[in-house]
């Protein structure tokens, strides 16, 4: 009887869970389809719908199947350690995941949904079944649209189907590990068990697991030389040995289970694995269902935060803060002065003291220290190249897309413009205010990643002409070009926001979708075609000054005075785009543009 009312009641929940669901996306495809009559979301979904052809559903149709991908192009050895390289990254993160996290349990509905379901007449089982349920639409959608990416299945050898079941299992099953390990550590702080006593537990366990199953080939864990690396099937014998010893073999066993539908080369292969990766999932929901626990309060504290965040994200803050203590002032404002340095001092207020110039040096410091640690090892060279251009890579993304990292914070003039009008400041002083603390935010964060790039290059003793002094002088330059080139770059987004504010202000209905996705790709677009324009005089000048000073004085000072007229160019260029901004905030008018 209790097993039969137990049925109905989670035909309920799943009934009353495809209800919603379908009626909410009837009414969000309803939405968009109405806002495709302003010419903003048709471009946008249009633009988006060719994105997606493109490098998705295009190759649905392509009738060729020979085509390889870079997995099948990798050793077979190499290949053939994937799924077991799996099994050890989901170890890891199950470990962290234990490790780190924090108290309280959360469903992760919203405020809407917890007003709905909350005093419906719902057990706790049935509201588990509804969460899980809810988001089985996200697995789903995120297995089908990785496997579309995967091309066909010419990863691995199987049909694209299998990857998108194979992930979905996998997803499934990390969602409802992370439910019942958040119920069971719940359940371990009702009864006494703190979380500072758990996560040494937590440790001690990880560092008692990770002794006993790598004892047996202690001798055998330093990597081979590395002269004999092009060899994968020395990479493959050292990685087999180690993994295959007996402790940890066992230990990786499930976790293979869990990842070998995902790796499978055919169906039949396919078919065997997908029994053990069911019981996993069924295994997992038995544990979450069986130790639940109160979540009501936490899942109510965590929509409210939520809800939060995304109003911050909509009024372009990075984060909702609470109220605070008063903060201690950046630096000293002077009475009279400069009215961009009294923009850059709110600006840093109030993203508190981590954004102070002590900070900045403290990490300089450290980055130093940890550079010259590094470089007293064995490896130095090797691993100070690597790092070298593992952060100069990381400078030049946050140089070229830190601008649209930024662009809510610009955004943000537009809700409070028509004060700023109402004061005794012009529209070009506005504009310069108003960049001033994104330009002061991104030249000290690349500058950071210069320095520890700098450090990396001189201490692994340069290659070639590149030495230590080059080097050095190299990084002056590009220092010299930082705040300049990240002022000009923030400009674009600050012109778009004010020469076409009905584009760039958000819709009420949210940020999401294709037609969202295509604006941002035809902003992209206009971006990058206007920031090549603006670079292309700077590099023809610092060009012909370099090979100039280079003939005659030698290549250090070619390269410190080709930055010095590159940096010239730039801010005769920022200058002109300050007018240009200044004006246009002179004659915004608030009320009419965004209207």
């Amino acid at each position: 009887m209790s097993t039969l009312a137990a049925s109905n009641r989670f035909t309920a929940v799943a009934g009353a869970f495809f209800y919603l669901q379908i009626t909410s996306l009837y009414n969000n495809l309803r939405r968009r389809l109405l806002r495709l009559r302003q010419p903003k979301y048709l471009l946008g979904a249009l633009a988006g719908a060719a994105y997606m052809y493109a490098f998705v559903f295009r190759h649905l149709l392509r009738s060729d199947t020979a085509r390889t991908t870079s997995l099948q192009a990798m050793p077979s050895a190499l290949l053939s350690d994937l799924p077991v390289l799996a099994a050890l990254v989901l170890l890891l993160i199950v470990w962290l995941d234990w490790l780190f996290a924090g108290e309280g349990v959360e469903l992760g509905f919203s405020e809407t949904e917890i007003a709905f379901l909350f005093p419906a007449p719902l057990t706790r089982t049935a509201l588990i079944q509804y969460s899980l349920l809810r988001s089985q639409l996200a697995i789903f959608f995120s297995s089908f649209l990785l496997g579309l990416l995967l091309r066909r299945g010419a990863a691995f050898g199987g049909h694209p189907l299998q990857y998108a079941t194979g992930l979905w299992l996998l997803l499934s099953m990390g969602r409802l590990h992370l439910l019942a390990a958040a119920f069971t550590r719940e359940r371990l702080a009702q009864r006494g068990l703190g979380i500072w006593p758990r996560r040494a537990l937590v440790l001690l366990v990880g560092v008692v697991l990770a002794a006993v199953c790598l004892w047996p080939v202690h001798a055998e864990l330093a990597l081979p030389p590395m002269d004999t690396w092009k060899d994968a099937a020395v990479l493959h014998a050292w990685f087999v040995h180690i993994v295959t010893s007996t402790p940890l073999v066992w230990l990786l066993l499930p976790l293979q289970w869990a990842v070998a539908p995902l790796f499978a080369a055919d169906t039949a292969s396919f078919l065997h694995a997908l029994l053990p990766a069911l019981g996993l999932l069924g295994l997992h929901y038995w544990w979450a269902v069986r130790v639940q626990v109160s979540f009501e309060e936490a899942t109510i504290a965590h929509a409210r935060r939520q809800a939060l965040r995304q109003s911050a994200r909509r009024e372009g803050r990075l984060r909702e803060r609470a109220p605070s203590k008063p903060r201690s002032a950046p630096f000293v404002l002077a009475a009279n002065g400069v009215p961009a340095l009294a923009f850059l001092w709110k600006g840093l207020l109030a993203l508190g003291p981590m954004y102070r110039l002590r900070s900045w040096l403290l990490a300089c410091v450290l980055a130093f220290i940890g550079v010259q640690w590094v470089a007293a090892q064995p490896w130095a060279k090797p691993a100070l190249l690597a790092i070298g251009a593992g952060f100069l890579m990381l400078g030049g993304w946050g140089l070229l897309f830190g601008p649209m990292f930024m662009q809510r914070s610009v955004q943000r003039l537009l809700g409070y413009l028509d004060i700023l009008k109402s004061t005794p400041l012009g529209g070009r002083q506005i504009a310069l205010g108003e960049l001033a603390t994104p330009v002061a935010l991104m030249s000290f964060l690349l500058w950071l990643l210069l320095w520890i790039t700098a450090l990396c290059f001189v201490m692994a003793g340069g290659r070639g002409v590149f030495t230590p002094m080059v080097i050095t002088m190299t990084a002056v330059g590009v220092a010299l070009l930082v705040p300049p080139l990240s002022a000009l770059m923030l400009c674009l987004p600050f012109a778009g926001t004010l020469y076409f504010p009905a584009w760039i202000a958000p819709a009420k209905g949210g940020g999401r979708g294709v037609e969202v996705m295509g604006q941002r790709m035809i902003f992209m677009a206009v971006y990058w075609l206007t920031l090549l324009l603006a670079l292309l005089p700077a590099t023809l000048l610092a060009g012909v000054m370099f090979l100039l000073v280079n003939w005659l004085l030698g290549l250090l000072l070619a390269t410190l005075l080709a930055a010095v007229a590159a940096c010239a160019v730039l801010l005769l260029e920022l200058h002109a785009v300050l007018g240009v901004l200044g004006r246009r905030i002179d004659d915004f008018d608030v009320s009419q543009e965004l209207r």
